[in-house]
């Protein structure tokens, strides 16, 4: 990362992105200019915050946010302002990896046990709401919809508004890490039977997975249908994050980058990788009739870039990588900060400038060339956010 790059973008976000949450008066950070705090947004904005050197009160705040917004059964709205469609739907799965990322900077995250471990409970209870639906099929929890996803216009996989049928290899992957962090929280505090309890439902959540989502045949995953129990024969990015959750095993991670992402045929196209695969027949940089919000066709996203990225890493595709943090970080400095990318013609969409989720493209060659991994679920000291003496 480049000084110039480091003071521009940590000005704008400084100058752009912070806000205060009217109900509770607590500062917050969003990449949006709405001022919409979103769910995983959070968690990818709160690396791009600590790798600049920022305090952990701003995520910390964020957590707490979204815990006070809970209800009595546990489901928490995942926006803290939008449309009541959305606002039905339950925050995604990254409360504790966020908790997580800040007991890892600051070595303490007493926000969670103070007042009788107020923020702990709920943010159990928060889990355990997507854990213990009793619609969940065989374990596996759902999407309401595909702006639930956040990939918004993925509807032939997730639908619209309240279809609810879509078990996401994405969200279940999501809360295989999301189990880990919160055991790994509550091991932090001596909650030897919460440590227990959470851990167990990673494996067991890890294992369906793999037994019901995983195609022998076409040698990737895909989501199940919960209504039918039939897979969602649709491939998009999100699959990938069973890399990202070590969910694979190595010859199945073999299958999904040598036969899918690395082909041309599917996710190898103008600026890596776009958010459907090209074989699929809703592969657009356009709007298609019946999209909802934004577009995650042919279309390339940092985020999913970034946990593409890690997953690669992981199962040692350490060139491949390279190369991705390396393409992604010099198209996004050329290109300019946008929320989200044209992957065919490699050109930027949506919000101009965006000081969100986006920057993760900065930090990207960073962790090829040291190694570091931020997201790693583990207990770890992370001075390696610390780059004001290490960059270019």
């Amino acid at each position: 990362m480049y000084r110039d790059d480091f003071k521009r973008i940590d000005e704008m976000m400084r100058k752009k992105g912070v806000f205060t949450h009217e109900e509770t008066g607590k500062k917050y950070y969003t990449g949006y200019e709405y001022s919409t705090l979103y769910d995983w947004d959070q968690y990818f904005e709160t690396i791009v915050q600590l790798y600049l050197g920022w305090k952990t009160d701003l995520a910390r705040n964020g957590v707490e946010i979204f815990l006070d917004l809970q209800k009595e059964n546990g489901h928490i709205q995942r926006s803290s302002i939008g449309c009541e469609e959305q606002l039905s739907e339950h925050v995604k799965p990254f409360l504790a990896q966020i908790s997580l990322l800040i007991y890892n900077r600051d070595g303490k995250i007493d926000f969670l046990s103070d007042n009788d471990f107020y923020y702990y409970e709920r943010m159990k209870k928060y889990l355990l709401y997507w854990l213990r639906n009793p619609q969940n099929y065989k374990g596996l929890a759902y999407w309401d919809s595909a702006p639930h996803t956040g990939m918004d216009t993925q509807h032939e996989r997730a639908g619209h508004w309240y279809d609810c049928f879509c078990c996401g290899a994405d969200l279940n992957s999501y809360l295989v890490r999301e189990c880990r962090a919160f055991a790994l929280i509550a091991g932090l505090f001596d909650k030897s039977e919460d440590e227990k309890v959470f851990t167990e439902y990673a494996e067991k959540l890890k294992s369906t997975v793999l037994e019901l989502m995983w195609d022998s045949d076409d040698g990737f995953f895909y989501d199940i249908s919960r209504v039918t129990g039939e897979k969602i024969k649709v491939r998009y990015i999100g699959a990938f994050a069973t890399m990202w959750a070590g969910i694979c095993d190595g010859d199945m991670a073999k299958s999904m980058v040598e036969n899918y992402l690395l082909n041309p045929r599917e996710f190898n196209r103008g600026f890596n990788y776009p958010a459907l695969s090209s074989s699929e027949p809703g592969y657009s940089e356009q709007y298609l009739p019946g999209d909802i919000g934004c577009n995650w066709r042919a279309n390339t996203w940092i985020p999913t870039n970034y946990y593409v990225f890690e997953g690669l890493r992981k199962y040692g595709y350490l060139k491949e990588a390279a190369r991705l943090a390396e393409e992604t970080y010099k198209n996004v400095r050329l290109i300019g900060d946008r929320e989200y990318y044209a992957t065919e013609s490699a050109s930027g969409c949506g919000l101009d400038p965006f000081w969100g989720w986006s920057l993760l493209a900065y930090f990207m060659p960073y962790e090829s060339e040291s190694g570091y991994d931020p997201t790693e679920i583990a207990i770890q000291k992370n001075d390696k956010f610390l780059l004001k003496d290490n960059n270019k």
